[in-house]
C-alpha cells in the first residue's frame, strides 16, 4: 500500500510555544542523525504510536511532558492526511485526529477518531478482511483479525531488532506478535487473498470441531464401555427369565449394540404395557383364597387387640385415680382428730363448751358432720379395695393373650402359603427389579445420546473440510508462493553481497520461523543465529528488508497491505557501539577528535557501504517505497553518496527533538 511520510509534528503541551515540524522526502534517503541523547530514537515509537499503537513505547520524561498531541502528515496513494494521536494519560490510549490534509494544520486539535475506529478504517485502507480468526467467546490472541497493524513489522528496524540474530521483524520477539505475523504473511506478499483467509479460516475451525466431536464420540464410547458388563449381565438375564428367546447366534460374539437395543424393545413391551414375556412367570399367589381370608382375620383380630388394649388402659386408669382419691381422703380425715371427745363433751343442754352460751343448733351440726364424714369413708373404702376391677381387669389382660395366640397362628399359615409360593413369588420378584435395572440403565445411555447427538454430523464435516483442502492445496496457489518466496530470496542474496556478508549458503526466508536459514549443500540447514557477527546480523536484516520493499514495489503488488517506508535506527552500532553512558565514537568524527586508525577507517567504510545499498535500493525501485535513517553518522559519512537528504540535524548542545525553548 503507497503511504510514505512527508513529516513529523509535535503540537507543544504550552500552547505558547511553536509547533515542531520535520520534513521529509520520498525520493531520497532521509537522514535524522545527531549526538546521543537528542531524541533520534523516540522517532519510530513517535511514527508507530500515530499509527495506531496499543501500548505507547514513546519515552517518558522531557518528551511525553512537554508534548500534547504527536502527529505525521501522511501521503496515501497521493492523498494527504494529518493523522495525530494525544499523548496517552494513565492507562487509557491517546484519541485521534485524523483528517485530510490541506497544506495548513490546525494549532488546536479536536478529537475525531477512537483507536478501534482508526485502526478499522486503516484496515479499509489497505484492503484486509475483517475476518477474526478466533472463534467468539474465546481470548483472541493471535487468531485476531487480520490487522494492519501486523504487517507494521516490515517498516521498522529499532535499534533492539537492527542487529538481533533472534528477530527478524519488529515487535517479532514476542510470542504472540510472531505467531500472528505467520498468519499475515502470506496476505502481505500476495500469496493468499482474502477469500484464500476465509476458507483457511473455516477449515481450521471446522477441523477443531471435528476434532471436538471425536473426542466426545471416543468420551462416550468409552462410558458405555464403563457399562459393559452391567448390560451384558442385563441381557443374559433377560434371556434366563424368558424376556428374550435365544437364538442360533445366542453363545456368538453379539455386539455392544445389538445387546442396547434388545434391552430397549424388552423396555417398551413393558412400558407399552404387553407383559407376554411375563405369562410364564405368573402365579395364582394375589388370588389365594386361603391366603386372603387369613389377611381378613388378620385385620379383624388386630382391630379386636386394639380395642381390648384400650379397655384395659381405661380400667387401669380408674383405678389409678381411685386409689389418689382415697389417698386425700386419709388426709383430710387427719384433720378431724378431736371430733370424738367434741362429741361426747357437749352439753345435753346445748351450752356451748367454750362460751357457756345455750344453743339449740349444735346438736344436729354434730350429727349432720358425723354424717358426711361417715359416707366419705365409705366411698373411699370401696374405691380403694374394689374387687370388681380387679376381676375385670384380669378377664381383659387374657382376652388379650388369646387374640395374641390366634394373630401368631395366623401368622404362620400365612407364612407356609408364602414359603409354598416361595420360588414363583421371588422369580416375578426378580423379574420386576431386572426390569428397573434395564430402565436405569437406559435412562444413562438416553442421557449420552442426547449430550452428544452427532453421529452421522462427522462424515459431514469431513466432506467439507477435504473441499476446503483441495481448494487450499491448489497448485496453482502453491505455484505462486513459490514464485514470491523464490523472488524474495533472490533479492536478499543480491543485497548481501552488495553489503559484502558471509555467504552461508543458499538464503531463504523461513515462514516457518520468521528468520532467514541457509541450506548448505541442499542437507545442512543453519539459521540466521548461528551465523555470527553483529556485522552479519545487521546485513541480513537490512537485505531482508530491502528484498521485501522492493518486491511490493513492482507494479503488480505496489496495492499490497505492507506500507512503503522502511525507518531505521542506527544501523552503525555493529562498528560504532554507544558506551553505557550514551557517548559515540561517530559524535566526535565530524570534530576531527576521532583518532583516525586502520580499524576505524575500514568501520567507516562499512558504515559507509549501508548507507550506498539503501540510496541504490531506493534508485531500483523507482522509489516506490521510503527510507528514513536515525543515525549518529553525519554528512561527513554519507553526504556525497546520491539521493540523500538531511530532515534534521542534532550535533549541537541543546539541539534535538525537543527544542531547547520548549524545555525553558
Amino acid at each position: 500500500m503507497q503511504l510514505m511520510i512527508d513529516s513529523l509534528l509535535l503540537w507543544p503541551s504550552n500552547p505558547k510555544n511553536k509547533i515542531q515540524k520535520i520534513d521529509f522526502k520520498k525520493d531520497k534517503l532521509n537522514f535524522i542523525h545527531g549526538i546521543s541523547g537528542t531524541g533520534k530514537s523516540a522517532v519510530i515509537p513517535i511514527i508507530d504510536y500515530c499509527l495506531g499503537s496499543s501500548k505507547c513505547a514513546i519515552p517518558a520524561g522531557i518528551i511525553r511532558d512537554s508534548v500534547q498531541w504527536f502527529g505525521i502528515i501522511v501521503d496515501i496513494q497521493n492523498d494527504k492526511y494529518i493523522i495525530a494521536r494525544e499523548k496517552p494519560t494513565g492507562r487509557s490510549a491517546g484519541n485521534f485526529y485524523f483528517k485530510p490534509y490541506t497544506n495548513e494544520f490546525p494549532l488546536k486539535l479536536e478529537v475525531t477518531h477512537n483507536l478501534t475506529t482508526f485502526k478499522s478504517q486503516f484496515n479499509n485502507f489497505a484492503q484486509l478482511s475483517d475476518l477474526i480468526l478466533a472463534e467468539k467467546d474465546t481470548s483472541i490472541g493471535f487468531d485476531g483479525r487480520a490487522s494492519y497493524r501486523d504487517i507494521a513489522a516490515f517498516n521498522f528496524l529499532p535499534q533492539h531488532i537492527v542487529a538481533n540474530p533472534y528477530a527478524l521483524f519488529f515487535k517479532a520477539d514476542t510470542y504472540q506478535n510472531k505467531e500472528r505475523l505467520k498468519r499475515v504473511l502470506p496476505l502481505a506478499l500476495g500469496i493468499h487473498d482474502r477469500e484464500y483467509m476465509r476458507k483457511e479460516k473455516e477449515c481450521r475451525d471446522l477441523e477443531k470441531e471435528l476434532k471436538r466431536i471425536e473426542r466426545n464420540q471416543q468420551a462416550r464410547q468409552i462410558r458405555i464401555e464403563s457399562r459393559k458388563s452391567e448390560i451384558d449381565h442385563l441381557w443374559y438375564k433377560c434371556i434366563e427369565y424368558g424376556c428374550l428367546l435365544p437364538t442360533s447366534d445366542y453363545t456368538s460374539n453379539i455386539s455392544l449394540d445389538k445387546k442396547i437395543e434388545d434391552l430397549k424393545n424388552v423396555h417398551n413391551l413393558y412400558k407399552q404395557g404387553n407383559t407376554v414375556f411375563l405369562e410364564n412367570n405368573l402365579n395364582d399367589f394375589s388370588t389365594n383364597d386361603e391366603y386372603n381370608h387369613l389377611i381378613q382375620q388378620e385385620e379383624i383380630i388386630q382391630k379386636e387387640i386394639f380395642d381390648l388394649k384400650n379397655s384395659i388402659t381405661d380400667y387401669e386408669q380408674i383405678f389409678l385415680k381411685g386409689r389418689d382419691f382415697t389417698l386425700a381422703i386419709g388426709t383430710e380425715k387427719k384433720h378431724l382428730i378431736g371430733f370424738d371427745w367434741l362429741k361426747e363433751n357437749l352439753s345435753p343442754s346445748g351450752k356451748c363448751i367454750a362460751c357457756g352460751a345455750e344453743t339449740k343448733f349444735l346438736s344436729s351440726v354434730i350429727n349432720n358432720l358425723e354424717t358426711k364424714v361417715s359416707e366419705i369413708n365409705t366411698l373411699s373404702n370401696a374405691l380403694f379395695n374394689n374387687p370388681i376391677t380387679d376381676t375385670i381387669s384380669a378377664e381383659l389382660k387374657q382376652k388379650l393373650r388369646d387374640k395374641k395366640n390366634i394373630l401368631s397362628e395366623i401368622n404362620k399359615a400365612k407364612l407356609n402359603i408364602i414359603n409354598a409360593n416361595k420360588i414363583e413369588g421371588d422369580s416375578l420378584k426378580t423379574i420386576y427389579i431386572l426390569l428397573g435395572r434395564i430402565e436405569e440403565a437406559l435412562i444413562y445411555l438416553n442421557k449420552l445420546e442426547q449430550t452428544d447427538n452427532i453421529d452421522s454430523k462427522p462424515e459431514i464435516l469431513k466432506q467439507r473440510i477435504n473441499t476446503l483442502k483441495e481448494y487450499l492445496s491448489n497448485s496453482a496457489i502453491r505455484n505462486r508462493g513459490f514464485m514470491t518466496y523464490s523472488k524474495i530470496n533472490s533479492l536478499i542474496d543480491s543485497y548481501s553481497s552488495q553489503l559484502q556478508l558471509e555467504q552461508h549458503g543458499e538464503i531463504q526466508l523461513d515462514s516457518k520461523e520468521l528468520t532467514l536459514s541457509f541450506r548448505i549443500n541442499n542437507t545442512v540447514k543453519e539459521y540466521l543465529w548461528e551465523v555470527g557477527s553483529g556485522a552479519n546480523w545487521m546485513g541480513y536484516h537490512i537485505s531482508v528488508f530491502l528484498a521485501i520493499h522492493e518486491f511490493l514495489s513492482l507494479p503488480e503488488n505496489i496495492n499490497l497491505p505492507p506500507f512503503s517506508f522502511i525507518v531505521i535506527d542506527q544501523p552503525s552500532q555493529v562498528y560504532f557501539p554507544s558506551t553505557a553512558t550514551g557517548e559515540n565514537l561517530l559524535d566526535q568524527y565530524s570534530t576531527n577528535n576521532l583518532p583516525i586508525t586502520a580499524t576505524t577507517q575500514n568501520d567507516i567504510l562499512a558504515t559507509k557501504k549501508i548507507f550506498e545499498v539503501l540510496s541504490s535500493a531506493l534508485q531500483k525501485s523507482n522509489f516506490n517505497f521510503q527510507i528514513i535513517v536515525l543515525e549518529h553518522a553525519d554528512k561527513s559519512i554519507w553526504g556525497e553518496i546520491d539521493n540523500t537528504y538531511e530532515a534534521a540535524c542534532w550535533k549541537k548542545k541543546g539541539d534535538g527533538l525537543i527544542p531547547q525553548e520548549w524545555i525553558l
